[in-house]
């Protein structure tokens, strides 16, 4: 259990294992000690952003500790905003350029005053206990990101003064709207409230409604302002946040809700989405996002494999990296771990141009690919067996390490980087934060290989409705048990009905909305 921080005391990292949130200590009852920051990014809509500021207007949250930091992303005319608020309001402006949500995001942050930040979409309305919900948690962890839940809700006629209304809850003001469900809903199912093992409990954080602390957002790289269209931005930052071991934390208590229906202008976004498929390939290494990646070289892969070289003869050294490259694994980098003063000139001129490999010094594996889920380690002269990525991860499991021996008596690890970076974080070992698992190679079959990327629309549905086949199987064989078989069946449903609910909507709005890879995450 992770204890909370008292007043005056900074928090600590989690110390849970994998992502047991509900194990760590709140404070009972919880009284507002730290200040925080709201970055509200926005862009030539000044309507929306009104009631936005209108809900931040009757937070629960004491004013005195709060500060809203509006950025206006190249708006033309540029915004203004009433300063008539109970709290201060700050307005930083950026030049007209294209899509720039995840550069006016890094903005705000960085204009931000305080060290929690909270951030918000400027059509995004807050319930009255958002802030509070969200600073709960960082009131007691360091390296949290909380995800608060999003409904999408047709506003019209709705205006500032009854948004403002303390005597009428938001909830029942907008009760009898027109109104899509809760898209988040069915991965909270499917994931327990986000405390099963699985690897992709990211895809549930969207930038309009989640807080952090402004030193794991750091850590964690902010956002990837290289993203200049709509959608992804968001979920590639949540991936490098769950990576880096943060604490992903669903609030429920933190509700917001979105000014207009789900459908509404979605044709460009899905057109944008699909436009940076490659990107989030290359950024993402999650099956269900690099099934469309070409190639096997990839800005971020999924595996690395570390051969500490020592005094390894340079003709030993080759076969085990040969040996690493034919593996039928391709999603995977090769390090070489060489002091300076031993690095042969045949295995710089032989590997050193090599797409997939890179001579470095001792420990910092971690350091130069630190978003690649999974770390292996061998020793140089050690000849892995063919297949020894897919085997060394099917007897990982959920599990933190692994250790299994090779046929020559060498030793080879697998570890996951989120256990690894928060052993970092909070001390100890990765195996302290999920467990240690020894593996007999010879139970596991080697890995066929990969089909390459389909090239006609025909076939890429194929692949997709395979995909999408082989993620419900994957979902089945978790079920172990009554609970695992409600959560499954729960899933199905609320599945099925989103997709039903974006249908309608497209053909009610007269709108072709295409599934793509962020559809819904």
């Amino acid at each position: 259990m992770t204890a909370n921080a008292g007043p005056g005391i900074p928090p600590r990292p989690a110390t849970v294992r994998g992502n047991d949130w509900p194990a760590v200590a709140l404070p009972k009852p919880f009284t507002p000690t730290l200040p925080l920051s709201v970055v509200v990014p926005c862009r030539g809509a000044p309507g929306p952003l009104a009631l936005t500021l209108a809900g931040l207007g009757g937070q629960s949250y004491p004013k005195d500790l709060l500060e809203v930091v509006v950025v206006d992303d190249g708006s033309t005319p540029p915004l203004a905003v009433d300063s008539a608020t109970p709290f201060p309001v700050r307005l930083v402006r950026r030049e007209p350029s294209s899509f720039g949500l995840a550069a006016a995001r890094n903005a705000g942050a960085r204009a931000a005053a305080h060290d929690i930040l909270v951030f918000l979409d400027s059509d995004v309305i807050p319930a009255a206990s958002l802030l509070a919900a969200h600073a709960r948690w960082h009131h007691a962890v360091s390296d949290a990101l909380t995800v608060g839940l999003c409904a999408y809700v047709s506003v019209a006629g709705l205006d500032e003064a009854a948004v403002r209304d303390p005597g009428e809850s938001l909830a029942r003001l907008l009760a009898d709207r027109p109104a899509d469900p809760l898209w988040q809903r069915r991965h909270l199912v499917r994931t327990g409230d986000f405390t099963s093992t699985h690897d992709d409990m990211f895809r549930a954080v969207a930038g309009g409604n989640f807080a952090i602390r402004r030193a794991f957002f750091e850590e964690a790289g902010g956002f990837d302002e290289s993203f200049t269209r709509y959608g992804g931005e968001d979920t590639e930052f949540g991936y490098r946040s769950w990576c880096r071991g943060g604490l992903l934390v669903p609030v429920r208590q933190a509700l917001g809700w979105h000014q207009g229906r789900w459908a509404a202008g979605r044709e460009p976004k899905e057109r944008d989405v699909d436009l940076q498929g490659e990107t989030l390939a290359h950024l993402i290494p999650e099956p269900d996002f690099r099934r469309l990646g070409r190639g096997p070289v990839f800005a971020v892969p999924r595996h690395v494999a570390t051969i500490t070289a020592r005094d390894t003869p340079p003709e030993r050294l080759l076969e085990t990296v040969d040996a690493l490259l034919a593996d039928p694994w391709d999603d995977l980098a090769v390090r070489i771990e060489m002091p300076p003063d031993r690095r042969d000139p045949r295995c710089l001129a032989l590997l050193g141009q090599h797409p997939r490999v890179t001579i470095a010094s001792a420990d910092t594996a971690l350091e130069d690919f630190p978003h690649s889920p999974f770390h292996l380690s061998l020793p140089g002269g050690a000849i892995p067996p063919a297949g020894l990525v897919p085997k060394l991860r099917g007897g990982l499991g959920d599990g933190a390490t692994a250790t299994a021996e090779l046929a020559d008596g060498s030793r080879v690890t697998i570890a996951r980087a989120r256990a690894l970076h928060r052993a970092r974080r909070a001390g100890g070992v990765a195996s302290d934060y999920g467990g240690s698992r020894h593996i007999r190679l010879t139970r596991f079959a080697s890995f066929r290989g990969r089909s390459t990327a389909p090239r006609t629309r025909r076939a890429r549905r194929r692949r997709g409705a395979l995909a999408l086949l082989a993620r419900v199987c994957d979902e089945a064989r978790r079920v172990r048990g009554p609970v695992d078989a409600w959560r499954f069946v729960a899933w199905l449903a609320l599945s099925l009905h989103w997709s039903l609910c974006q249908a309608r909507a497209a053909r009610r709005i007269g709108a072709s909305c295409r599934p793509s890879r962020l559809a819904g995450r």
